[in-house]
């Protein structure tokens, strides 16, 4: 097999994660209003930005979130071969279509199919970083030879942020608007799976 180092692959995919996090303002549209009236008109138009700023929020938390994702499952390797590439590749072709499905969404919040491929975006990237590193998991010993076995540890975590865009799936087919609010448990129940994850390690070192 092929190695090479992996300094490259993540200096390309920091930069599209920044690229992508910084484009996500420029999907918040500057009212357009006559100088002379902005007086007037100016605080009701930014008041209408609520749905377009809210998932704007949204969206560049989340990219922070895969982002440090992103650099704690590479973290685990020394090499990185065909098939990670490939795999790497995938994660951030999500990445970089969620700049547009965010902007889409924020502009039709009243519109189902705009709302849901919003959803499936992150759901499909969420599932692309889980599978890296389930592959990484599995061939630690080719990826990082020399190294500890990684554990199989962090499910806890890797299952809440899947789990929360199903339910917000699934509200949006009640109010599109209101399923955007699921992702306030985020901070809540990933704090409830870290706990739950130290929490099995100190049972885990008892045994031992």
């Amino acid at each position: 097999m092929e190695r090479i180092g992996k300094s490259r692959l993540e200096a390309m995919s920091d930069g599209i994660f920044a690229f992508a996090m910084t484009l996500l303002v420029i999907t918040i549209a500057i009212p357009e209003v006559p100088w002379d009236q902005a007086p007037e008109l100016l605080p009701a138009k930014i008041a209408g930005l609520h749905s377009q700023f809210l998932l704007f929020v949204i969206a560049f938390f989340i990219l922070a979130a895969y982002w440090m994702s992103h650099h704690r499952i590479l973290a685990r390797v020394e090499f990185v071969d065909g098939i990670l590439i490939r795999i790497n590749i995938l994660v951030l072709f999500f990445i970089v279509l969620i700049p547009f499905t965010t902007s889409l969404s924020g502009d039709y919040t009243n519109v189902l199919e705009a709302v849901l491929l919003f959803h499936l975006n992150l759901l499909l990237a969420s599932l692309a970083l889980t599978g890296m590193w389930a592959y990484i998991c599995r061939y630690s010993d080719t990826l990082a030879p020399g190294s500890k076995r990684p554990a199989r540890m962090g499910i806890e975590r890797a299952v809440v942020m899947p789990g929360v865009i199903l339910v917000a799936i699934g509200v949006s087919f009640i109010d599109t608007y209101a399923s955007m609010w699921c992702y306030a448990l985020l901070p809540f129940l990933l704090f409830l799976a870290e706990s739950a994850r130290k929490l099995r390690e100190k049972r885990t070192e008892r045994r031992v």
